[in-house]
């Protein structure tokens, strides 16, 4: 797709997103898109599921959709547009909630404004998509400690304290959090035993830094993967100091791979977190699916 064809805009704007913070500078978000774009439509949302609707809805009329709030009203639009058959729109961000995982690791500037200038520019890449039982992800699939955390957050914590909220219920969480069997299988790794958090992620934050895999490539073809079997005070202090800067070092307890399918079940049966969305349980098959999505980027290289 040439830059010179982006010029229809459809924006999927969630409203209640990060307390409403896209609304303050709306008009100037207006003002920047259709700087560049001839032809920009704004679609609000007043409940779940309605962002995917209007996807079905656009698709065939639009140039681009742009998922305008945070990282659950991202997962729903880019997961309605990845179910799509044949040719599809491209995919852009204005990021409006607390965390805003994807869009950093698009580049992405997190104020609206900025960000709708940096659409504006219409720098276009393909970037791989997570895949997991015919559903779809963008930035990470986990199971164990971080689904417990996320299920935990306080909403008033999430909004005051941000990133760090999901740390500080990481730690809470230390002090109850069971281990569980888990099997792991791909050509890269193998694995059986106890276990407290496995993650297989596209992007390279979580919670709104680098936490875990700070050199993640969008574009490889494969997800990077960690699986944490004993989590300890101590461990999760070094992540939390970003010490994991060298991810191809092991570190007792942990283990790092890439793949590009990996092949997990467990016992009993773990509630999976898929970009923050938690409805779907292991067994499961993760893929990564190479170059599959066209996106809107910012200031990044890849």
């Amino acid at each position: 797709m040439n830059h010179s064809e982006l010029s229809r805009v459809s924006v999927i704007l969630n409203p209640k997103a990060g307390q409403g913070r896209l609304l303050s500078n709306w008009n100037e978000v207006l003002t920047e898109l259709k700087s560049r774009f001839s032809d920009v439509q704004v679609f609000e949302t007043t409940e779940p599921g309605e962002g995917a609707s209007f996807v079905k809805q656009l698709y065939k009329q639009t140039d681009v959709i742009i998922a305008a709030g945070g990282d659950g009203t991202v997962h729903e639009i880019a997961e309605a547009l990845l179910s799509l058959d044949g040719n599809k729109p491209a995919f852009g961000i204005l990021p409006g909630g607390t965390c805003n995982d994807f869009s950093r690791a698009l580049g992405m500037n997190q104020n609206p404004v900025n960000a709708a200038s940096q659409l504006s520019e219409k720098k276009i890449r393909c970037i791989d998509i997570g895949e997991f039982d015919g559903h779809f992800f963008t930035n990470f699939w986990g199971i164990g400690l971080i689904t417990h955390v996320s299920k935990s957050i306080d909403p008033n914590t999430k909004e005051r304290f941000g990133r760090l909220s999901y740390y500080l219920s990481a730690a809470k969480s230390m002090q109850t959090w069971e281990p569980f069997e888990i099997s792991i299988q791909s050509k890269e790794f193998q694995f059986h035993g106890k276990a407290a958090m496995f993650l297989a992620v596209n992007g390279p934050f979580t919670g709104g830094i680098r936490p875990f895999f700070p050199d993640t490539d969008i574009q490889d073809g494969k997800l990077d993967c960690l699986l944490i079997e004993e989590p300890s005070i101590s461990f999760i202090w070094d992540v939390l100091q970003n010490r994991l800067s060298d991810t191809s070092v092991e570190g007792q307890g942990y283990h790092y791979f890439q793949s590009s399918e990996i092949q997990i079940r467990t016992a009993p049966h773990q509630l999976i977190d898929c970009d923050g969305e938690r409805e779907h349980e292991t067994p499961s098959v993760v893929k990564c699916l190479q170059q599959k999505l066209s996106v809107l980027t910012g200031d990044v290289s890849f």
